[in-house]
């Protein structure tokens, strides 16, 4: 965020991944990575939660987008809840536009400290947008219309509950991101960074855009994320009926 020029040293270390995400999605077991360009193809590895950090943000931009961390503690936490006990009907409100922005956030953080890559690649960090990423992320009325999450399940579609949390960027010809695709706790979703374009992005179309609520659905109980929006839109609800529990 230097091109800002309001940073205050020093330059802090900045998980890649929410300390606070990790910690939910470990719960009492390990938390393993794979993926990353400097990892053999296949390799699982098992880190503390504070080791997978970059030094990327100064004291001052890091403290600024702590909210975002806490959000998105609450939104993993509450929908890893949810669809792991059937402990009667609970309900959570979030803000949608918190949870685009920490995935961004999280995006560009591992972007930066070369984490991303095309097979073992590292990408360049370069984003299509660059030069607006640091208004997207100050401000939710700075993205695109059409920009945003969207959920690429269809209804039917069978998934399985996992602890896990993956990402995928989506590059262009000059293999600048401009999309990520997101697998959040056993849910699949885009976040398109740019205006949508059905002919140049048909994977969305039929995709249901910034979904108003998250329903998980028991025998004996209902529980739902609410996912707040500030744009005039009509946001649909994206129901996960519960089928089985997975073999553990």
């Amino acid at each position: 965020m230097k091109e800002l020029g309001s940073c205050v040293g020093p330059i802090s270390g900045e998980h890649i991944i929410s300390e606070a995400v990790i910690r939910v999605l470990m719960a009492d077991g390990d938390f393993s990575i794979s993926g990353l360009p400097w990892l053999v193809p296949g390799e699982e590895k098992i880190l503390a939660p504070k080791s997978l950090r970059a030094n990327c943000l100064c004291v001052k931009h890091n403290s600024a987008l702590h909210p975002l961390d806490d959000a998105a503690h609450y939104f993993f936490a509450s929908l890893k809840s949810y669809l792991e006990q059937d402990a009667g009907s609970r309900h959570a409100l979030v803000s949608g536009h918190d949870i685009e922005r920490w995935l961004l956030k999280t995006a560009k953080v591992a972007a930066v400290s070369k984490n991303l890559a095309r097979g073992r690649t590292p990408l360049s960090g370069a984003f299509s947008r660059n030069a607006a990423i640091l208004d997207m992320l100050d401000d939710p009325r700075q993205w695109p219309e059409g920009a945003g999450l969207y959920c690429t399940m269809n209804p039917g579609d069978r998934t399985t509950n996992h602890p896990r949390f993956q990402l995928q960027p989506l590059t262009n010809g000059q293999e600048d991101i401009e999309a990520l695709a997101l697998n959040i706790l056993g849910l699949s979703f885009v976040l398109l960074l740019e205006p949508l374009d059905e002919i140049k992005y048909p994977f969305l179309r039929g995709a249901t855009f910034r979904p108003g609520r998250v329903v998980i659905s028991y025998p004996s109980s209902t529980n739902w994320i609410t996912m707040s929006w500030d744009d005039s839109k009509t946001h649909e609800v994206l129901t996960v009926q519960f089928v089985q529990t997975a073999p553990k």
